[in-house]
């Protein structure tokens, strides 16, 4: 069966008895009334406004499903609201998309396939786009497929149909307050998990099995447990442990997994989209990303229980390849990429992070981020993590890098301390920091 085209006749003139009232206001003055609709905050929380993997699997490119997937439901009027409201968002407002790269891509690319055409130009219009990523996988269940089956675990389904519902409690309450076990198969209820939703549909995420995970072997057939080179007095995590080879004086530690993992994301999904987003398709100028800094104590405590290991949590370092990969965008933005600033938001990780941070927020503004000197000068020990991390990344990245851009690869930076407004109720607490880069720094 067809999907019908939500935008048929959308161009057919009423009668002028049945013209939603909105619509005979002036244009002009329905626009300013988008505008302030655009700039109301809204109340809920980044993670009301996500952007779902299955929302893929339905979503068909007009502008109310575009606004809809977007969590603007208030200007659902009707499809020339919707057109009129799309238009004054993707031009003139910063439009947030909360969701991974892949969706995001996938999205996109759904979107400039619209079958009329009219797709490219909706991209286009878009100028400035925030990111964020609330639903983050855990990497230890990337790729999904190597856990499920199914969108679920092997055990849960048995092919079996059995009617339950003669059982009292079962239809409606099930295990708590509005769930049911219907929501186990389908996914569409309280165990919805979108790192998981239907990873045998290719359409729904990249192509692992181009990209194979090494594994170690042992080629000591005597010694199939690597017994032989083991020491019961370094802990497990070590990555000492585990080698691959007998000589442990010249053998190198086996990756780290998680680590590895967040290689295959980035390959897989996030170098893609910023690829993607650096094409003719688009003409974005403004790209706004977050970025966090931990509490002292966290950085101590990883740096001693977690020798070897990244000082940043898997999170943060996902957000400093972002960071990475956009202002690499920014950088060597020429004939085909047209952005001209990317906004980072320097937030705290935690609570902890907000009463006693590992960064000096005020002496950051006053000094910078670039860090170009000496580790522990004037203080600044320890201070900075991410955005070492960022400053390493551009420079592995962007061709020539320190040599040919100089120290600060040809970046300026404007700093903004933003105190905390003193909303408890707020999704997050604590003074934060917005640094705005753009090219032209020496």
């Amino acid at each position: 069966m067809a999907e019908p085209n939500l935008d048929e006749g959308a161009d057919t003139p009423l009668p002028q008895k049945d013209i939603f009232p909105f619509l005979k206001l002036p244009r002009e003055l329905r626009d300013q009334i988008y505008h302030h609709t655009f700039l109301l905050t809204d109340p809920r929380t980044h993670r009301a406004l996500r952007i779902e993997r299955r929302n893929l699997k339905y979503f068909h490119p007009t502008p109310p499903s575009i606004l809809l997937i977007l969590h603007h439901e208030p200007l659902l009027l009707s499809r020339q609201t919707a057109r009129e409201a799309l238009e004054i968002l993707f031009k003139h407002h910063t439009v947030f998309l909360s969701c991974g790269p892949f969706v995001l891509k996938t999205l996109l690319e759904c979107i400039e396939r619209e079958e009329n055409g009219r797709g490219r130009q909706w991209l286009r219009w878009m100028k400035s786009v925030e990111l964020d990523w609330v639903t983050f996988p855990n990497l230890r269940c990337y790729p999904p497929e190597e856990n499920r089956v199914g969108g679920r675990e092997e055990w849960v389904d048995d092919e079996e149909e059995v009617d339950v519902d003669y059982i009292r409690g079962v239809r409606n309450s099930g295990y708590g307050r509005g769930h049911s076990h219907y929501d186990e198969y389908d996914h569409e209820g309280n165990h919805y998990d979108d790192n998981f939703y239907d990873p045998d549909d290719m359409v729904l995420y990249p192509s692992f099995r181009q990209h194979q995970l090494p594994t170690t072997t042992n080629p000591n057939p005597n010694d199939p447990f690597n017994l032989s080179t083991h020491n019961p007095f370094i802990h497990p995590s070590h990555p000492t442990q585990n080698t691959t080879t007998t000589d442990t004086t010249n053998a190198n530690p086996p990756p780290d997994e998680i680590t590895t993992k967040l290689h295959l994301l980035t390959a897989l999904e996030l170098t893609p989209l910023f690829t993607y987003l650096a094409s003719p398709t688009f003409t974005l100028t403004s790209l706004t990303l977050p970025l966090y800094f931990v509490s002292k104590q966290t950085l101590h405590d990883r740096a001693i229980t977690r020798p070897g290991y990244a000082l940043l949590p898997l999170k943060i370092r996902y957000w400093v390849q972002v960071c990475v990969h956009a202002l690499a965008m920014l950088i060597q933005g020429g004939e085909t990429s047209s952005l001209e600033k990317v906004r980072v938001k320097y937030l705290p990780w935690d609570v902890w992070a907000s009463m006693e941070p590992a960064d000096d927020l005020g002496r950051m503004v006053e000094r910078g981020v670039w860090f170009d000197g000496e580790e522990g000068e004037g203080g600044r020990e320890g201070e900075g993590a991410a955005f070492r991390d960022v400053w390493v990344g551009v420079g592995e990245r962007v061709d020539g890098g320190e040599q040919v851009l100089g120290r600060r690869m040809g970046l300026e930076a404007q700093l903004r301390l933003v105190p905390w407004d003193g909303n408890v109720d707020s999704w997050r607490v604590g003074d934060e920091l917005e640094v705005e880069f753009t090219k032209g720094g020496l």
